[in-house]
This record gives C-alpha cells, structure tokens and sequence, in this order.
C-alpha cells in the first residue's frame, strides 16, 4: 500500500470529517465512531493511520496495513496512511485546500511501547486544529486498558484489585511444589520442572504477563534450590537453568498475548451483542407501542437498562400538549423545550440550561464532552433529518460507563432511532391537529350553510305567511287564511325538526345521549310514528305490513319514534306526491328488521355508504330539497345506540330506496311482559 497516495473519494463534493489515528487493538471501534459521527453529521469520512511493520502488528495484536486497508474498502471510507510526523504536517498543511469540518483524534499511547498516537503528535494535531478554528474532538470511549505494552499483554483483567493476581499465583506455585516434593523420588528432577510450567501458564493466561513472569521467579528460584543436586544451593547459571528460564518467559509472553487477544475479542463479541440487544428490544418495544406514551416510556426504560441511570427525555412542547416542531426558529423550540416523560421527572435550573444548549447546539453534553463537564450527566440530542427534535437526558449515570468502549455509539443508536420515533409522534399530534382543524372548518362551513339555506326557506314562508295576513287578512277568505295558517304550522315544524337534529347531533357526539331503554311493540312504535308524520304523508299512499306476534324491543321509545319519523320525512322527501310508501316489520334470525321502501329517485351504488355522513347532502350539493343533510347521521347513532344497526339498500337512481333498521331480539322478563 503506497503511504502518500489518497483513495477515491466517495463524495469530494461534502466537507468531510477526519479521524487520525495509529494501529490499536480497539482501532475497528474507533473508526466506527468515527463513521457514525460523520454519518450524524452527513459528512465524508476521512481516516488516517500510520503504518507499522507486519511483524510489529502482528507481537502488539494490532491491525495490520491489510486489515486497515479492507476496513477502509468494506465501509467506502477514504484512507489516508501516513507513516511519521512529517507525513501528518503535510496532511495538516493541506487542510487550506480542503478543510475538514471536524477533526477526530485517536487514543494516546508510546510508540514502541503502546498502541496510538504518541503524546507529541497528539498535541500538534489538537494545536493545529484549535488554531485553524476546526472543530476537534478526542476520542475517549475507545481508550485501550489492556492494550500491549513492548507487544505484551501484561494485565489481562483490571476488575478486581491487582494483588489477587499474585497471591493466586503464589498458590498456584505452592501447589505445584506441593506435587513436585510428593513426586520426587518417583520421577527424575528434570521432569519434574514441567509441573512448574503449569502454574506459569495458568499466571499467564489469567492474570498476563507480569504475573507470569512473577510466578517464572517464584517457581524456579525453590525448584532450583529444593528439587536440583546439589540442593539447598541456588544457582542459576548452568546451561540448562537459563535454559529453562528462557523457555518459561517465551511460553508465558505467548500465552499471556493470545489469552489478552481472546479477552478482547471476547469482550468486543459481548460489547456488539449487548448493543445488538438493546437497538433491539428498543425496536421492538416502540413498534408495538400504543400511543406516544408508551414509545417515550420504551425509550426511557431502555436507557435506564442498559447505562443504568435515570433517564429523562425532553422535547419542545407548547400548552395543551401540542408540538412545538412547527415553530420557525430554533430559539422557540428551544424555549419550549421541557420534560415530557416521566412525568415526575424534575430537573435542575443547570440541568434545562445544559438541555436547551444541547437542543440548540445539536452537541452531547455533561460527562466525557465539552460542555458542562463537570456535571454528574449526560445529554444527547435526537437528530432527524429535520434537525434536533428531542434530547435525552441520562441522570446520575457512572462515570465509568460513559468512558466505556462503545459508549459514544451506542447512545447515538439509540437516540436515532428514539428520534425517530419521537419525529413520528409529534408529527401525528400535527397531523391530528391539523385533521381536527380542518374537518372543524368543513363541519362549520357545512352547519352555516345549512343553517343559511335550510332553516332559511321555512323562516322565510313563515314570515311572508305571517305578514300576508296581518296586512290582508281581513281581505282574504276563510279557505286561504286557513292555507296560510297551515303554511305557517308545517314550516314550524319542519324548522322544529331541523333544530331537533342539530341539537340531538351535538348530543350524539357529546356522548351526552343516553338512550332510556323500555320494552316496546313494534306495532306500537309504527303507528306512533306514522301518527308524529301524517301531516308530511298526507298525499302519500301508506302500507304497512308487519308479522303477527312479533317479539317486543328493547328501545327508548321516543328516539326510536324520532328515527323512525326521520326516515319517514325523507321518504316523503324525495318521491313523487301520491307514490307509496311501504313499511315491514319481521323477525329474521335474532334480529327484529323494519324496512321503510319509497319509490323516490334512488340512490346510485357508490354513495351508498355515505348517505349516513353528516351533512352529506351539503358536500354533494344536493340543495333543491329542503333539510340538513343530519337525518340519517343521528339515525345512525340511535341506532348503534340500540347495539343495532342501519343500511341503504337501492338498485340504482329512479329505482327507489329502502332504509332498514336491524334491532336485535332480546328476552325480557315476565313482569315487563305483564306491564306492556
């Protein structure tokens, strides 16, 4: 691989980010952070590592230039090698042709003795950028603490307290010399140094490196001195006694590497599914999740999960819980930024400062960042491609967690997807506003109308009825006084009813009506409701045709009669005077069905359904016959009311309609039985 030739740049039109870096045993994690960084911020990634010889690659247990080279290939990353300081001057002399957006600079360390960038370079890099006004950032969650030292693995667990390492070693080897003196005698001296090497492997794989050459020490100073003529001498000089110490130190600097290598793998193994386990569990909480509540209550319980702190989720709302999202500036939503789940959850007057600096700056804040790093939080803002939307508040979370591996990406998962979420809930709450909104506008625009037109034409023969025989009453026959008295009364009704149906309506969607329920004949219920409509039917002809012994309803009477004259009005409504009008009442299966038929205009197919809207009569313009288009819509809710239900069936325009009621048949009990 050339180490001055740049890869092709994906996209040379974006700024980009730079991540510079040397080979470590986490190097693979940090060029993922590196990339979801640049992904967070739609920048190109640039990642510059230095090279090392193969052989030193290989005894530190880094990545070699190949394994950089088909990382970079594999995730479209532009690598950019550099092998000593005076390649990084020319890549830091070069940012006055192509500035990076923001720079990433990897973990520190020693060359020769520690993986990453030597102190030294680490400086020029964070001096060069400050000074240029690049933003920089240095990466922390990717720290290495068991990387090799000098290509050795020298402590392979740093959990509990660093002597058990060599009090357990010092067991071990007293173990072996327990078995070594039981032995001696049996099996040659010589032999017998082996059984030593068990405890030297068992140091180097468990505790690393120092301990096992701790327990080379501890193992042949007393072999050599109990078990090897002539004994009770210590001597170490001879041939064979270097030799063995050679052999000892070589297996445990061998063991004690591939048994660091395998801790890290194994923890890097563990670390992916914890974080594959929680990205999933998240989904899958939030995708089966009812309302807004419970996807804020997935979002916070997760985090309290898996970092083990308080979480607390902020987004900007208004008053009455409506979404702030739609305001124009950043400022306002930022003002309106407050605590939405949990509920009870209180923050400090510091803490919504840093969360309002968070929400408007797009950066993370609280432990391990720049700002307010000396709080005991963390705060991560939820960006969308709209921008920042919500932020993430992780209350009392250790500090040790937050400097974890793996800890920056995580978190950012998280919060994309959470944003996503949180974007979709808020986004409905727009949405549903903006439907109440708009249907409130069309059902105000339609009730005006209607009021204007339909209560309008029987105000107006009422009026000119009125003032006709007040100015020429005395002048007029009996026969017309009297037509223009009935005038007057059948107007009145038909604004009576119209009134009615407004206030029912409002009623029905109030929840307000409640239905008072008596058992009631059919028979009964038709011929009180035909009685309420004669002045309507007059010039129609009426059948009715109704089962004998047909049994008794559960209804409240006055609705059902009120449902019954409605259908009954617009029946008269829309046939021809002296038409007729057929009503049946019969029992099919549980259900009582009362079909009222006209021989009017019909219905066409596809506004079947729709005769049942309120003011569906307003949306389809249909104003050359008096009424409000709420008829059959209160119906409706009478009768779901009555657990019963209602339909339009017609075969077409000029061809007739008929309205049936299904009512279900219920068994009452016999002293109703009596009093009916």
């Amino acid at each position: 691989m050339d180490s001055h030739a740049l890869a092709p740049t994906p996209r040379k039109t974006l700024p980009h980010l730079l991540a510079v870096a040397s080979p470590t045993t986490e190097l693979g994690q940090f060029a993922r952070e590196a990339l979801w960084m640049a992904n967070e911020r739609d920048l190109d990634l640039v990642l510059a590592v230095r090279e090392v010889p193969r052989l030193h690659a290989k005894l530190s247990g880094i990545e070699t230039n190949d394994d950089i080279a088909e990382f970079a290939k594999r995730w479209n990353i532009t690598l950019v090698p550099w092998r000593s300081a005076k390649d990084l001057e020319a890549i830091v002399n070069g940012w006055t042709t192509r500035r990076p957006a923001r720079v990433l600079l990897g973990p520190r360390g020693i060359r020769f003795v520690k993986p990453g960038l030597t102190p030294s370079l680490h400086a020029k890099l964070l001096t060069a950028a400050r000074n240029q006004g690049i933003d920089v950032s240095v990466d922390t969650s990717s720290a290495i603490t068991n990387a090799p030292t000098f290509g050795f693995t020298w402590r392979t667990d740093r959990k509990g307290p660093w002597y058990h390492a060599y009090v357990l070693s010092a067991l071990a080897v007293s173990l072996a010399a327990v078995l070594v003196n039981w032995l001696d005698g049996i099996i040659s001296a010589e032999t017998l140094g082996m059984t030593f090497l068990t405890a030297v492997v068992y140091s180097a794989v468990t505790y690393g490196m120092a301990a096992a050459i701790f327990t080379v020490a501890l193992s042949l100073a007393p072999y050599n001195y109990f078990f090897i003529e002539p004994k009770f001498v210590l001597d170490l000089s001879t041939p064979e006694d270097v030799l063995t110490i050679i052999i000892f130190l070589v297996v445990a600097g061998i063991t004690s590497n591939l048994s660091g290598n395998l801790r890290r793998q194994a923890d890097r193994a563990k670390r992916q599914a914890q974080e594959s386990r929680a990205l999933f569990q998240l989904t899958r909480d939030m995708a089966i999740a009812e309302n807004t509540e419970a996807i804020f209550r997935a979002i916070v319980e997760q985090c309290n999960d898996v970092f083990e702190c308080d979480a607390v989720l902020l987004t900007p709302f208004t008053g009455g819980g409506q979404s702030a999202l739609a305001m124009a500036s950043v400022q306002a939503r930022t003002a309106a930024l407050q605590t939405v789940y949990p509920p009870a959850a209180s923050l400090t007057r510091q803490e919504i400062e840093a969360a309002r600096w968070c929400y408007a700056n797009g950066e993370p804040a609280g432990l391990g960042a720049a700002q307010f790093a000396d709080m005991h939080f963390f705060m991560q803002p939820m960006h969308t491609s709209d921008g920042v939307v919500a932020v993430l508040a992780l209350k009392n979370i250790p500090a040790e967690i937050v400097s974890q591996i793996g800890f920056s990406r995580l978190i950012s998962s998280i919060c994309r997807l959470a944003a996503i979420a949180v974007e979709r809930t808020l986004r409905m709450q727009e949405l549903e506003n903006a439907r109440v909104v708009s249907q409130t506008e069309g059902l105000r625009s339609a009730l005006l109308s209607a009021i204007s037109h339909d209560f309008g034409t029987p105000l107006a023969s009422i009026i000119g009825s009125a003032s006709s025989m007040l100015s020429y009453g005395a002048t007029y026959s009996q026969e017309v006084n009297q037509d223009l008295l009935e005038t007057i009364l059948e107007e009145a009704e038909r604004l009576s009813r119209f009134v009615k149906n407004v206030l029912q309506m409002t009623r029905l969607e109030a929840g307000a009506l409640v239905p008072r329920l008596q058992w009631a004949d059919v028979e009964d219920l038709v011929s009180t409701s035909l009685d309420s409509a004669h002045r309507r039917l007059n010039n129609y002809e009426i059948y009715a045709d109704i089962t004998d012994k047909l049994p008794l309803v559960h209804v409240d009477f006055v609705l059902m009669e009120s449902v019954m004259v409605n259908i009954l009005d617009n029946a008269a409504k829309y046939a021809a005077e002296g038409s007729p009008i057929q009503i049946t009442a019969k029992r099919l299966g549980d259900d009582v069905i009362i079909d009222i038929t006209d021989q009017g205009r019909g219905i066409a197919g596809e506004d079947l359904g729709a005769v049942f809207d309120k003011f569906y009569r307003a949306r389809a313009r249909d104003r050359t016959i008096a009424g409000t288009g709420l008829g059959l819509a209160i119906c409706k809710g009478i009768i779901e009311a009555h657990d019963g239900s209602i339909e339009a069936l017609s075969e077409g325009l000029d061809h007739g309609t008929t309205i049936r009621i299904r009512l279900p048949v219920k068994t009452p009990p016999e002293i109703d039985v009596a009093e009916v």
